[in-house]
């Protein structure tokens, strides 16, 4: 069988230096009897370029020779980065003690002297190769130590996790990662508690997770806490830890990762999700709110109408007159309620024209000074380039209104009302974090007090209909509710910062208009009511309005003639339709709406003239009923006077 080269170990070479040709051959004839492979040398000089070539294992260097003597020889080889650490076994007669003191000096490792005893030569010589071996393998190995140190320094060094070692609560070893994240020096750092760079809201979770991972045999466990550095900055990291032991003590390895990042998006889609569910939960609301609201019209306009008739009858006795007036302002007053619910739902009719928000905040300002206590100072703060939004300056005022006599609730004893306007540009980043935002420019109206604030849990619920945290005879809870709808009817957004003791910022923002444009002059411009004589079909599934719009058209001169749904509606119109001049149609009814009465009245008549009456908003059914062909429109419950003008309006407009 053949033996692996590989294998086969290689004899150790020894260079003779001697100028004597017997001694040089009696030290080569003993050292290659003992299995080296000897190479000869016969003066210093000779010796240098050999051992430069050849380094041997060992050199047997003489002290006298010709040219370069052995001990300056030993010298210029301790000099050479070549051959330094090659061991030289000095060569010298035995009485020149001198020489041994030179050559050792020189950096000879040992000696032997002349004339040799060879059994003590070869053991000097498997000495010192011994020792050089073992010197080498631990060159080798400090040479290894140092690669893999440097290798898992590299790793620890450059790693993306901070590392971090705890023991007995104090930091013991740690990589530069962790101070980016503390942004301390390690001096800092050294033998300090690490809880003590935690948040202090997390210290207490933090030190029960490393008390914990030391009682647990081991066990990895993953732990997120803040940690707060010098500047005051605050860093999530997530904590994956694991018992080992330090030093013959147990500790806690722990590898820390910045999870900043994923913890603020991870809020921000449980904020965007939030407000998402608050957004269906309050239209949700609103839609009830409305159909409510729309039901309480019909029965406030039986009350509200009739005590309207009634008023106007002279004959009546003081007492009496002063009960229908007390009727007919309740009537009003929960007509008032139902606006409010019909705000909210976003189910009002809206007048919007081009508006300057400067000047009706310094309208409203005028107008609460007079109002509210005078120990709350009012301060405005106006943008001078703030753009023209596209609002209806009554429900502006409203908005102003109702924050400013919340503000007022929540300063009992004084304080400062602050109504700031400003441009807000809305990005896509922002945009995400308001559902109903889209990037524009907006005009941002800010309403602040320095009252008692809200907690989190009132916040949530602020713009729910008839939520309050007021007693019962102070407010019905519809104020704020009111101006959520409102500023969604305008297609704004609006938000609510505050904290107990330290008052409520109220954020109102309305997209602008895209150019410049004349704010129009308030003006108002009345048509003098008329009466008339003409004949009104009248549509309308609820009999006490049927009644109610019967008397006070016929006391107007009206011919009447009524029908309970769509469906009779057209058969009647089919049937007279000659001698009706005008329709007046409720929007919502049973079996056969509004909509599709008008549209199939629309096909049997072309001309047909159609008031649409309804609770809800002028931008919602209605408006599509209008643009389907219908005339006008009239609020529900009906003011008797505003109704008369707009049936006489329609009837004279051809």
């Amino acid at each position: 069988m053949i033996a692996d080269p590989s294998l086969i170990k290689e004899p150790e070479r020894i260079l003779v230096v001697d100028d004597d040709t017997e001694i040089r051959d009696a030290l080569c004839a003993a050292l290659q009897y003992e299995g080296y492979e000897v190479h000869i040398a016969t003066n210093g000089k000779e010796a240098l370029d050999t051992a430069r070539r050849l380094k041997p294992n060992l050199i047997l260097m003489d002290v006298q020779m010709p040219v370069i003597d052995g001990i300056e020889a030993t010298r210029k080889l301790k000099e050479d980065p070549v051959t330094v650490h090659i061991p030289i076994l000095m060569v010298t007669v035995v009485d020149k003690k001198e020489n041994i003191v030179k050559a050792l000096e020189a950096g000879a490792i040992d000696y032997v002297t002349k004339p040799f005893f060879m059994p003590e030569l070869t053991a000097r010589v498997k000495a010192v190769l011994t020792l050089k071996k073992h010197y080498d393998e631990s060159i080798e190995a400090k040479k290894q130590l140092n690669i893999s140190e440097e290798k898992y320094r590299l790793v620890v060094d450059n790693a993306s996790e901070a590392i971090l070692v705890i023991q007995d609560r104090m930091s013991r070893f740690f990589n530069p990662k962790i101070r980016e994240f503390v942004r301390c020096s390690s001096k800092d750092l050294t033998g300090r508690p690490f809880v003590d760079f935690v948040h202090p809201e997390d210290q207490a979770k933090a030190s029960e997770y490393f008390k914990e991972l030391l009682e647990g045999e081991g066990a990895a466990r993953i732990f997120d806490f803040r940690v707060v550095n010098k500047r005051g900055g605050i860093k999530w990291l997530e904590a994956n830890g694991v018992l080992i032991s330090w030093e013959g003590k147990p500790a806690t390895l722990n590898f820390l990762t910045d999870v900043t990042e994923r913890k603020q998006a991870q809020e921000e889609k449980e904020k965007i999700q939030y407000q998402l569910l608050q957004a269906q939960k309050m239209e949700a609301v609103g839609t009830l709110a409305g159909g409510i609201a729309h039901d309480f019209n019909n029965l406030l306009q039986v009350i509200q109408g009739y005590g309207q008739m009634l008023l106007q009858d002279a004959n009546r006795d003081e007492r009496a007159h002063q009960a229908l007036v007390r009727i007919v302002g309740a009537a009003k007053r929960g007509a008032d309620l139902t606006q409010q619910l019909l705000t909210f739902s976003r189910a009002v009719d809206s007048d919007r024209r081009p508006l300057d928000l400067n000047h009706e905040v310094i309208k409203v300002k005028t107008l609460l000074e007079r109002t509210i206590p005078k120990m709350i100072n009012i301060d405005l703060d106006l943008a001078d380039n703030l753009r023209i939004v596209n609002a209806d300056s009554i429900q502006v005022e409203q908005i102003l209104m109702n924050l400013a006599v919340n503000a007022k609730d929540a300063m009992p004893e004084g304080g400062k009302l602050l109504i700031k306007t400003e441009n807000a540009i809305l990005n896509d980043e922002v945009c995400r974090l308001h559902p109903d935002a889209t990037p524009w420019v907006y005009a941002l109206l800010t309403v602040s007090d320095s009252g008692h604030g809200m907690d989190s849990e009132t916040q949530e619920h602020i713009f729910e209909p008839f939520y309050t945290t007021k007693d019962v005879d102070k407010g019905t809870g519809l104020g704020l509710a009111m101006v959520y709808g409102i500023v969604k009817n305008h297609n704004g957004f609006i938000s609510c910062t505050s904290d107990p003791g330290e008052g409520a910022t109220f954020k109102i923002y309305l997209p602008t208009l895209d150019r410049e444009v004349q704010v129009a002059d308030e003006k108002e411009a009345r048509v003098p009511i008329m009466k008339g004589s003409e004949t009104i079909l009248l549509v309308d599934d609820e009999e006490f309005i049927r009644d109610l719009v019967v008397q006070v058209l016929g006391e107007s001169g009206y011919t009447v003639i009524t029908a309970p749904d769509g469906k009779s509606g057209l058969k009647l119109y089919g049937e007279q339709q000659a001698r009706i001049n005008l329709v007046i149609l409720d929007l919502i009814m049973p079996e056969m709406g509004g909509r599709k009465c008008l549209e199939e009245l629309l096909k049997m008549d072309p001309q047909v003239r159609v008031l649409i009456a309804s609770g809800y908003a002028l931008d919602g059914p209605a408006i599509e009923a209008i643009k389907a062909g219908a005339r006008g429109h009239i609020s529900k419950p009906y003011d008797i006077k505003e109704m008369l003008r707009v049936i006489r309006e329609v009837l004279d407009n051809n």
